[in-house]
């Protein structure tokens, strides 16, 4: 059934194309014969064959009923084809009552009429039974009209080019339907073609709707896990710091945080991969002490490293600048996912970073970065995959080591492809690892100038200023409310944009923490609004979002800052208290 109606809508539409695309020539045909046909009379009245009054009579009767049949298209009456295919038919009728009128000769008749089917042949696009009728038209109204009501024999005729005349109607079928069938082939494979690139249209569309409804659960998940989450880790800081007397319950405390810091890793890395490979990041390059970048890095691993008794050590260059310039959270979370990879799949010996300059010029530095383990290695057969999503070394005898997103290695190889360079791996079973890549970046001699951090201790406001805190969820809203009573800083809050609006009309807050997606009214119309009121008020977007797209909007639209939750006390404090001056 769905292949009759496929046939059917295909010969619909060939035979609207046929019509459009032949509309000229059928009109160029009947216009050709209501020119040429009197005029070929003149051969005639130029030899002094008294033929010439019969033949110019019939043709300007015949060119009448042309021009009746045109106006029949114009109205819309009959097609083009059959404007054409019914002045043919008319022509033969006048033709075949014309050669049963005395001749002198059949030569010029012969030789208009042969013309007429060739030039008909290489106009005129019909259907095969159009061509059939006309050429049984021709071959039989033409000998009959002269045997029976015509005084010359039939052998005259043919001896004076009937025969020509003949042949050219025996031919004239092929060669219309020869051409007839060559543009309805070239129109199948337009539409058929032009079906696949339907389909691919469809199924494009449907891939980037898959993509984004992806893009969006994962921004709408990343909000649901990271919102409880900020209440998890900042909830255990607080509790950490008054239960700091009782060993037990530090300890249950402890757990509990290290549980929420591998939650945020896995979510985090979940969301990396996806803003990677959906191309929204783009690095920020920062100048930085590389020195003092590389130090800090080494005593995030040294208690891991101590705890496994292995031995670290990092090996960077003397010769290095005194101020690189690059996005130094990407190439720390890279570093940092081989590093923590290197020193998970050591039990002994010892996991060496090693960062050497191997070439300088004016503007840039090429350093090659080498993370070397003693560990377990990778075997040569998983040693193809291992770059990919979700892959991870197994083995027997370190199956505890399976745990993780498996997204690390994949996530380090898309962020060196943003440096523009690539991740090497050189290893054996049981001997250990080596990853290696090579950076070429900007550098100076002068010192970067070391930023000034905000020491939880020693940190002050001025005690007359308010903070204005808005977000739906609780736990959230005493987070941010203990950690600003911490510091004596006032505020009030708002369970949505509204109630964060009327607020903020009745007291001019000095600073807005906005969460984004609250009922009533978002944070972002909100914002819209305390705007027109007053422009410069710092309003800091505090969100769990930790897209780019959505970053850049809520800065185009008003927002002072962004502050992704979850987050600890500490950056908390060093990221409004700029704000508050």
């Amino acid at each position: 059934m769905k292949d009759i109606q496929y046939s059917e809508s295909f010969e619909r539409l060939w035979q609207e194309e046929s019509e459009i695309r032949t509309r000229m020539q059928n009109k160029l045909f009947c216009i050709t014969f209501l020119i040429c046909n009197p005029m070929s009379a003149i051969a005639f009245l130029l030899s002094g064959d008294p033929f010439f009054y019969t033949l110019i009579t019939a043709h300007l009767l015949s060119g009448v009923i042309i021009l009746g049949y045109m106006f029949l298209h114009y109205k819309k009456v009959i097609s083009g084809q059959q404007m054409s295919y019914y002045a043919f038919v008319t022509l033969i009728l006048f033709y075949a009552f014309l050669l049963s009128r005395p001749h002198l000769s059949y030569v010029q008749s012969c030789l208009n009429l042969t013309l007429a089917v060739i030039f008909a042949g290489l106009v005129l696009r019909w259907p095969l039974r159009y061509s059939l009728v006309i050429s049984a038209l021709g071959l039989t109204l033409y000998p009959v009209s002269i045997h029976f009501f015509s005084n010359t024999a039939l052998l005259k005729f043919f001896e004076q080019g009937g025969l020509f005349v003949m042949i050219a109607h025996c031919v004239f079928p092929f060669v219309t339907q020869l051409n007839y069938n060559k543009d309805k082939r070239e129109f199948y494979f337009r539409y058929t073609l032009q079906q696949q690139n339907d389909a691919l249209e469809q199924q494009k569309t449907i891939a980037e709707e898959a993509t984004r409804a992806k893009t969006d659960f994962l921004s709408m998940m990343s909000h649901e896990i990271r919102t409880p989450l900020n209440g998890i880790v900042g909830m255990v800081y607080l509790m950490m710091q008054e239960e700091e007397s009782d060993e037990k319950s530090s300890d249950l405390l402890k757990t509990m945080k290290f549980s929420a810091d591998h939650l945020m890793a896995v979510v985090n890395d979940v969301l990396d991969f996806n803003k990677i490979n959906s191309n929204h990041v783009v690095l920020d390059p920062q100048p930085f002490n590389p020195f003092d970048f590389f130090d800090i890095l080494k005593k995030t691993f040294d208690p891991k490293a101590n705890e496994k008794g292995i031995s670290l050590v990092f090996s960077i260059d003397s010769r290095l600048p005194p101020q690189l310039v690059a996005d130094r959270v990407r190439l720390s979370q890279v570093i940092t996912n081989l590093v923590h990879n290197a020193i998970k799949f050591t039990e002994k010996g010892s996991v060496t970073l090693d960062v050497t300059e191997v070439a300088r010029t004016h503007e840039t530095v090429t350093l090659d970065f080498k993370i070397i383990d003693t560990g377990i290695g990778i075997p040569k057969s998983e040693q193809a995959g291992i770059f990919e999503i979700f892959t991870q070394v197994r083995t027997k005898t370190h199956s505890d080591n399976a745990s993780g997103t498996g997204l690390g290695l994949a996530i380090s190889k898309e962020l060196i492809r943003l440096f523009n360079s690539e991740i090497h791996l050189e290893s054996d079973e049981g001997e250990g690892s080596k990853f290696f890549f090579r950076l070429s970046l900007p550098f100076s001699e002068v010192a970067a100038e070391k930023k000034r951090i905000v020491r939880d201790a020693v940190a002050t406001v001025n005690p007359a200023v308010r903070v204005l805190v808005a977000d739906d969820n609780k736990t959230n809203l005493i987070l941010a409310t203990q950690l600003l009573k911490r510091k004596n800083i006032f505020y009030d809050t708002a369970a949505n944009g509204q109630e964060a609006l009327d607020l903020f009309i009745r007291n001019r807050h000095d600073l807005v923490l906005m969460d984004l997606r609250m009922p009533v009214m978002d944070g972002f119309e909100s914002t819209a609004l305390i705007r027109e009121l007053d422009p410069a008020v710092p309003i800091i977007a505090l969100t769990a979002s930790a897209f780019e797209n959505e970053k850049e909007r809520a800065m185009a639209s008003g927002f002072s800052g962004y502050l992704i939750k979850p987050f600890m006390p500490q950056d908390f404090y060093e990221y409004i208290f700029p704000f508050l001056g």
